[in-house]
């Protein structure tokens, strides 16, 4: 007799002289003793595993940075390292593939995969926050449910019609097809959320929408699923017994987890990390959820997605989850996933039956036209432009990582035979290929998706042209609350009068951690206030000090306050088209360089990439305000009786912008505003191929003088109705020389304004700029004025921008080095 007893089989009977004998035979499939030993590593299960795992990360790696160009999701690559590994390519060769797959680790292997599908689908049912998403769904419910349907008909209708046992031997059953027709037509939030995180469109109202229909699908195919389990049953006790675990599980998670997980957020200081025992407790907690609901009937893959759905997203607890376990989980964990797909697709099978997998693949290419076509439709009734219902209905067709779990579990209950399994995988990895660079190329400028009859769309918002009787409406965004006291005073010296109130938009930006969905919440404290202090408390402190600012103002203030969750790279989107609807005038964003706060090197460099996407894309005037001492609302003399704007002016829209608001500032009686104009003598004529362009050039020229003189007069105007006002006219004779009189012109300054960019060529040399660190973002007299080398840098600077620049690669940003005015004197001729 013989039996297997752990890592040896036992064998028990009598020998050849009747003696009573147990012989144990020591077959070790974990580790070797090595191969000084005689010992084959790939013989056993330890060194097989890992091997399986550097390889395929390497390969899935060299393929990502092969196939980046192209904008190739990460999973496809990882995806195709497996397919690499299995029986398609270097499978083939039966001694690698019995050496790196030997049958004793079939079941590791198959372990680790599925330990891998079940903490990523746990992290994104994490990153979700289904109630905000489902609330934005319900304006646009008709995108996540008709497309789905009409694509969902599509597919089963001509799998029917083509799949007959005449034709095809596959996809016999009723339920193999209807399966697989709505695993194909549904939109699964993670992997929209994925492929629009690495486009960098997440933030986009396309995404958005995108976001919110693909939750919609979410919630049809979990509802699905879960009754499609528990009516499998003949048997009404069974089916009774399902339905009451089933329920008593959901409200356990809701009344009992989720309060757990809310005591583990609110009992963690702010700012601090959450405790090691509780992140321990929480990653246990979803191999428990898993088992549960695998021993009540449900699939175990339920299990961590109600897990993840009750722990509160973001901070704190989503984003230590996160920060913590997401890429040991991703990058060394569900790689195994991968290799588990790659064993099981062969593409060399495709040859046998060629004429079945063109079939299947039209089939769901059609059913994929079809709900692109239906959301081109269905965008018309929500006044959305057809071209960008074209690019929701591709971002919808996405496929990733859950179709091919989706597939392996259909696979696993016999409703999808090896073959077809293999067909569908390469149908989720070419359709996604070729889409995924599609929706980049044609929404890559992220216009506005509404179709609109305003007047107003095409205008360019500047200080200049507000009417000075009408409300004055300002965003300022901010990073932290050190940014607060400086914006504040700068609010409160534009003036807010009976006759021009400010209306000010207060956005805090956040950076997106633990969540996969971004959002601009308009903050309504009395709905919004446990919101506010347990996933972002800093939020909470600085409404409520523009809340105080607006009450104690000099002048009517009406503060309207925001808070945008979203990647660093996709913070603008939402800011600009919140200015773009509310016809805004001026967006005031903080230096990245302000030290109100140690930030970290990667904070500091997303926030300076985040100001030049600004200053490229902004749709009215934007001031960066440098405070890099705190002095702007700090440490102001109170024993003054004025608050002193000193206005650096050398002509074109961005100085008279700064003009223009000066012009505001000084109509408030204990305002000085002085205005320095300098008159550049030698000016450099801008060189031109033909006659004409240089003859319009010179028209240009002149109407921007003209602009200049008409506002100074206005300015010098003031001066006899108030008396505050005091202009300087200073002639120089080039650049080096406007930057050594600005030197000269130093003063007990509040606040200096200047504009970003010049008319003048003679002040655009390049050798200019080789000694100024910021030049990119606040050109060469902002950064010189912001600088030490201008009284000791103690003045704060507001540098204004009219419009977007074009020119700013965002992709390139300042590569100039750290060499800062004040450490070298430049040359004077």
């Amino acid at each position: 007799m013989m039996t297997s007893r752990g890592n040896g089989t036992v064998s028990i009977g009598y020998d050849d002289k009747g003696r009573w004998q147990v012989c144990v035979k020591n077959d070790r499939n974990v580790g070797s003793y090595g191969i000084f030993l005689g010992d084959n590593p790939f013989d056993f299960a330890l060194p097989a595993t890992l091997f399986q795992l550097i390889i395929i990360i390497s390969i899935s790696q060299v393929l990502y940075f092969l196939l980046r160009p192209l904008r190739t999701p990460k999973f496809i690559c990882s995806v195709l390292g497996g397919i690499i590994l299995g029986p398609s390519f270097l499978g083939r060769n039966e001694i690698y593939w019995n050496a790196l797959f030997p049958p004793r680790q079939a079941e590791v292997l198959i372990m680790m995969s599925i330990l891998g599908a079940i903490y990523f689908l746990f992290f994104c049912a994490l990153k979700m926050d289904i109630l905000m998403t489902i609330r934005a769904a319900k304006s646009t419910w008709r995108i996540g449910v008709l497309p789905f349907m009409a694509s969902f008909i599509v597919i089963s209708t001509l799998l029917n019609l083509f799949y007959s046992p005449q034709n095809f031997p596959h996809l016999q059953l009723d339920a193999s097809r209807s399966a697989l027709s709505a695993t194909m037509a549904f939109s699964n939030f993670p992997v929209v959320s994925e492929a629009l995180t690495e486009l960098n469109l997440i933030a986009t109202e396309l995404g958005q929408i995108a976001l919110s229909s693909a939750t919609l699908n979410d919630c049809i195919q979990f509802f699905i699923i879960v009754t499609h389990h528990l009516v499998d049953t003949d048997k009404v006790k069974t089916l009774a017994l399902g339905l009451s675990f089933w329920l008593l599980f959901i409200v356990g998670s809701i009344f009992i987890l989720r309060p757990i997980m809310k005591l583990i957020a609110r009992s963690t200081p702010m700012g601090k990390p959450v405790k090691q025992i509780y992140i321990v407790f929480i990653l246990t907690g979803v191999l428990v959820m898993a088992g549960i609901t695998d021993s009540i009937g449900v699939t175990f893959l339920i299990g961590p997605l109600i897990y993840g759905l009750v722990i509160p997203s973001g901070p704190p607890l989503g984003t230590t989850l996160v920060d913590k376990c997401e890429v040991l989980i991703a990058e060394f964990l569900l790689p195994f996933f991968f290799v588990f797909v790659g064993m099981n697709t062969n593409i060399s099978a495709l040859q046998k039956n060629w004429r079945e997998f063109v079939t299947l693949q039209l089939i769901l290419i059609a059913g994929d036209i079809t709900k692109v076509l239906a959301c081109v439709l269905v965008s018309m009734t929500y006044n959305i432009k057809a071209k960008h219902g074209t690019v929701l209905g591709l971002m919808l067709n996405i496929k990733g990582i859950t179709h091919i779990i989706a597939f392996a579990k259909l696979r696993k209950i016999k409703l999808l035979d090896d073959e077809t399994f293999s067909h569908l995988v390469i149908c989720v990895v070419v359709t996604t290929a070729i889409i995924t660079p599609l929706v980049k190329i044609f929404y890559k400028h992220r216009p506005r998706v509404l179709n609109s009859s305003s007047i107003y769309d095409e205008e360019m918002r500047t200080i200049q042209n507000m009417p000075r009787n009408s409300e004055f409406r300002i965003v300022t965004c901010l990073h932290n609350e050190g940014n607060v006291c400086g914006m504040t005073t700068l609010l409160e010296a534009c003036n807010p009068v009976p006759q021009s109130p400010l209306c000010v938009y207060v956005i805090h930006l956040v950076e997106l951690l633990g969540k996969s969905a971004p959002i601009l919440l308009p903050i309504n404290y009395r709905q919004n206030r446990k919101f506010l202090s347990v996933n972002y408390p800093d939020t909470n402190h600085i409404m409520r000090a523009f809340e105080n600012y607006s009450k104690n103002s000099g002048g009517p203030v009406t503060v309207l306050p925001y808070v945008n969750v979203a990647p660093y790279k996709s913070m603008l989107d939402a800011v600009c088209n919140l200015a773009q609807d509310k016809m805004v005038p001026l967006i005031v964003i903080p230096f990245h360089e302000n030290d109100h706060i140690d930030l970290s090197g990667h904070v500091a460099t997303s926030i300076r990439k985040l100001n030049t996407r600004f200053q490229a894309r902004v749709p009215c005037t934007l001031g960066i305000l440098v405070d890099r001492y705190s002095r702007l609302g700090v440490n102001n003399d109170h024993s003054k009786t004025y608050f002193h704007v000193g206005i650096f002016f050398i002509g074109g829209p961005d100085d008279r912008e700064a003009l223009a608001l000066g012009i505001r500032m000084s109509e408030r009686a204990d305002m000085k505003v002085s205005l320095f104009r300098f008159i550049v003598m030698n000016k450099k004529p801008r060189g031109c191929k033909i006659e004409s362009s240089r003859e319009d050039q010179l028209d240009l020229e002149e109407a921007e003088e003209m602009l200049d003189e008409g506002l100074i007069d206005e300015f010098k105007s003031m001066k006899f109705g108030i008396g505050n006002v005091s202009w300087y006219e200073i002639m120089v004779g080039e650049g080096v020389e406007v930057m050594d009189a600005i030197r000269s012109l130093e003063g007990n300054y509040d606040l200096v304004m200047v504009g970003r960019r010049h008319n003048i060529e003679s002040l655009k040399d390049e050798e200019m700029g080789n000694f100024i660190e910021n030049v990119q973002i606040l050109g060469i007299f902002g950064d010189m004025l912001s600088s030490t080398e201008f009284c000791i840098g103690m003045v704060p600077v507001l540098v204004t921008q009219c419009g977007g620049d074009k020119r700013v690669n965002l992709n390139k940003l300042d590569r100039v080095g750290s060499v800062n005015v004040s450490q070298r004197s430049l040359p004077i001729n």
